[in-house]
């Protein structure tokens, strides 16, 4: 199982609001492979959405596919270390991250669980310790994946521009468009 979870983690029978956030162009700025902390930059404004958005009353939960890791680019061990560095940035500055799962492979390994697979949602599900109110959850990312991966699980969807896609690739509806994550009023 490839996530981890937050050190102030419950549980509960209550339903939970989720952002599901991809990483790389959506939470910090895409520069390829990010896995070094000196290669890592938050993007605009991520800091005070995610902070809000967590005020609003939702938890926010990293879904992220690392094919690097699978290429043999960086190791695992990598990508933790770059995580609990980002999740320490982030809470010192009341914006934490409440669950991360990733997936290492390569599209060319032909594994079936990276996104848009909807399995990496049920592990988000079992570290929050609770079920996922999907109908008020969101999911935002950079790549038409992350659109497509919102869709299949049921939450509203919000796409970053980025040089991943084109509006007229578009080929369903995507509730949100924006410049950054802080994109929709909250």
């Amino acid at each position: 199982m490839r996530n981890r979870m937050s050190p102030n983690d419950h549980r509960s029978t209550s339903p939970r609001q989720v952002i599901f956030l991809d990483r790389d162009g959506t939470i910090n700025v895409d520069r390829g492979y990010v896995f070094r902390i000196d290669d890592w930059g938050l993007g605009p404004g991520a800091i005070e959405a995610i902070r809000g958005l967590r005020e609003a009353g939702y938890a926010i939960a990293v879904v992220t596919n690392q094919p690097g890791i699978g290429r043999g680019i960086f190791a695992e061990s990598d990508f933790w270390a770059l995580h609990e560095h980002v999740q320490q940035q982030l809470a010192r500055q009341g914006a934490s991250i409440d669950g991360v799962a990733f997936r290492p492979h390569s599209p060319a390994d032909g594994f079936k669980c990276r996104k848009p697979a909807t399995a990496i949602r049920d592990e988000i599900e079992r570290l929050l310790g609770a079920p996922i109110d999907i109908a008020t959850s969101w999911t935002v990312g950079d790549e038409l994946s992350d659109a497509e991966f919102g869709r299949t699980i049921g939450t509203q969807t919000a796409l970053i521009r980025s040089q991943y896609w084109q509006p007229a690739q578009l080929r369903e509806r995507v509730d949100l468009v924006g410049d950054s994550l802080p994109m929709w009023p909250r």
